[in-house]
C-alpha cells in the first residue's frame, strides 16, 4: 500500500475509532441517566459475544497460516482482541456490581426530577471506562489485520493462498 493511501486509511480509521467511541459514550450516558439498564444489557452482551468470536477466529487463523508476517500479525491481533474482551468483560462485571449495589441500597433516580441521588450515577464512570478501553483495544486489533484484507487480490494469489 503506498504511503499516501496508508496515511489516508489511518486517518479514516482514527475517525472511525473516535466516532465509535463517541456513539458508545452517548448510548451509555443516555441509558445510565435514565436508569434504564435492560436495553444497555441487550447492547453490551452481544458485543461481548462478537469480541470472543473475533478473538477465536483470529487465533485459529493465525495457527492455520504458515510461519511468517501474516501469522504473526494475526496472532498479535488475537492477543489484542483477547485483551479487549477482558477489559470489556471486566467493565460489564463492574457495571452489574455497581447497579446491584445501587438497587440494594435503594438508590433511585428520576431524570425528570434531578436530585443529589444523581451523583451516585457517577459510579458508572469506572465500568464505562473499562468498556471503552475494551472497545478501543478491539478497534486496534482490527486495524492490525485490516491492511491484509483491503488490498487487491487476483485469482492467482487466491489460489496460492488456498493451496498452502
Amino acid at each position: 500500500m503506498p504511503a499516501g493511501s496508508r496515511r489516508t486509511a489511518r486517518i479514516a480509521f482514527i475517525a472511525l475509532e473516535v466516532s465509535a467511541a463517541f456513539v458508545f459514550f452517548v448510548v451509555m450516558l443516555h441509558h445510565i441517566y435514565h436508569f434504564d439498564f435492560k436495553p444497555l444489557a441487550a447492547l453490551c452482551v452481544p458485543i461481548l459475544v462478537v469480541f470472543f468470536s473475533f478473538t477465536g477466529l483470529l487465533y485459529s487463523r493465525g495457527r492455520a497460516l504458515p510461519d511468517g508476517e501474516g501469522q504473526t500479525r494475526s496472532l498479535y491481533a488475537a492477543e489484542r482482541s483477547m485483551q479487549a474482551t477482558m477489559w470489556y468483560l471486566l467493565g460489564i462485571i463492574v457495571g452489574v456490581s455497581v447497579y446491584g449495589l445501587l438497587v440494594y441500597f435503594k438508590v433511585s433516580f428520576d431524570p425528570t426530577q434531578p436530585s443529589a441521588a444523581g451523583f451516585a450515577l457517577l459510579l458508572f464512570v469506572a465500568p464505562y471506562a473499562l468498556m471503552q478501553t475494551g472497545l478501543l483495544f478491539f478497534m486496534r486489533a482490527a486495524w492490525i489485520i485490516a491492511p491484509e484484507f483491503f488490498g487487491r487480490v487476483n485469482a492467482t494469489e487466491i489460489r496460492r493462498r488456498v493451496q498452502r
